[in-house]
């Protein structure tokens, strides 16, 4: 030990029992000498800290050994563990259970204890986790926040990938793109620097990556990461991301006209789905086949395949696909000119997304609404619902979706003879579609 901080600490010691420097002294050892050794000038011997440590009623080897602790303090620690590791214990019991609210309340309990810099920072992890699970979004981003210095300054990549991907899902829930997509990026990145097994979170990544850039009108990026999904997916054995990157390139060879490639795409998928009972993965293959066949205009089949895509998704209690078919069924009926079912299919969607904030939905919803009510030559509704629209569409960044909105907004104005009006949205649709 440094004779100096080993001379602060017998001075310390001595002042907490109300001793003076005599009171240390005795037989061979002075005052002044020790007064020397409380002031670091010399090294004292075995036997001189062994009559200091008498005196004081400390073992010798507490001044010896900086980690040295009493058993007071022992039990105290031991103690503080046993309450923090029962509190986890409890905490992952609850969050097994589905009570998502009393695991939060058992990792908040935890942080109130004096715990390592590592345990408070995992446990704030698996709470901002835990708050994904009640789609509390903006919550679990402020905590991920907090701890992702850490990790990062203490270079843990297993850590960082899934705060990364955990941030992205998170900020995708709250239609903040482009901050949702710079995320999966880093998650992928990270996994690369680390040495993780975890091929179904790497498959999750790519494919959260590719559906961003497909949701964003990015077609040709999305296909790429599609692909990189569906080989990794492949060499690992992850078979339902094989079938899932089948799904989504099937959906961007729909968006890109190929449609031979889209049928056959996601006709793989549902092989796969169905073998697996991916109940969610074939109602969404049905959509898609339902979007095909749509821009084929066999709108018997495409209305065949979104009904059964609605039932499922009904069957699954999930607003977001039951909402998403009740629109395309509206669209099938607005493309058959039967204007009064159109809107009673969108009017139910309009509720459904309402109700669950699903704001780019919503977006789309608008746009047909407008195309229908230009059609019943109800022009002012028409203009209010596209503009609403547009503002929506253009907030989210959803640039082909907005283009869209644009498109209506030119038919528009070309109906309504204000050529200069219909010229300029048109010509906002298409500098969308080319940057894009």
């Amino acid at each position: 030990m440094d004779i100096e901080k080993l001379g602060r600490k017998i001075r310390e010691e001595r002042k907490k029992l109300f001793l003076k420097q005599g009171d240390l002294s005795g037989g061979e050892f002075s005052k002044g000498y020790i007064s020397l050794i409380e002031k670091g000038k010399i090294n004292p011997s075995l036997k001189s800290l062994s009559f200091i440590a008498d005196k004081l009623n400390k073992p010798i080897v507490y001044f010896l050994d900086d980690d040295f602790k009493e058993k007071g303090q022992l039990q105290e620690e031991i103690s503080l563990y046993k309450n923090v590791l029962n509190l986890i214990i409890c905490g992952r019991k609850a969050l097994d259970c589905g009570n998502y609210e009393e695991a939060i309340l058992n990792y908040n309990e935890i942080l109130k204890n004096k715990i390592d810099d590592y345990s408070y920072n995992i446990i704030n992890f698996y709470l901002a986790r835990t708050y994904i699970l009640i789609n509390n979004y903006k919550k679990s981003i402020e905590i991920l926040k907090l701890c992702l210095p850490y990790f990062i300054e203490h270079s843990i990549p297993e850590i960082l990938v899934e705060i990364y991907y955990y941030m992205g899902l998170c900020y995708g829930n709250l239609h903040d793109f482009s901050n949702s997509l710079s995320n999966y990026i880093k998650a992928a990145e990270e996994f690369k620097k680390s040495d993780m097994r975890n091929y179904e979170l790497k498959c999750k990544i790519l494919f959260s990556i590719a559906n961003l850039y497909n949701k964003l009108g990015k077609y040709i990026k999305a296909r790429d990461y599609y692909v990189k999904c569906l080989d990794y997916a492949t060499q690992t054995k992850t078979v339902d991301y094989i079938a899932k990157c089948n799904n989504g390139l099937g959906f961007v060879s729909y968006k890109l006209k190929e449609y031979k490639d889209a049928l056959k795409y996601i006709r793989s998928a549902l092989v796969i789905s169905k073998a697996l009972d991916l109940k969610d993965d074939i109602a969404n293959e049905y959509t898609y086949m339902g979007l095909v066949y749509t821009d084929l205009k066999k709108y018997n089949l495409a209305e065949k395949y979104f009904y059964y895509s609605y039932l499922i998704y009904k069957e699954l209690k999930d607003e977001t696909g039951i909402a998403y078919n009740l629109t395309e069924l509206g669209r099938i009926q607005f493309l058959r000119g039967d204007y009064k079912n159109a809107l009673h299919y969108l009017d139910s969607s309009f509720k459904i997304a309402t109700y669950i904030n699903k704001k780019d939905e919503i977006g789309r919803i608008y746009t047909i609404l407008g195309y229908v009510h230009l059609k019943l030559n109800e022009f002012n509704k028409a203009k209010e619902e596209l503009q609403e629209s547009v503002k929506i569409l253009s907030k989210l960044g959803l640039k082909k979706d907005l283009s869209d909105a644009y498109k209506a907004l030119g038919n528009l104005y070309l109906v309504l003879s204000d050529i200069d009006k219909a010229k300029e949205y048109f010509n906002k649709s298409i500098e969308i579609l080319c940057d894009i």
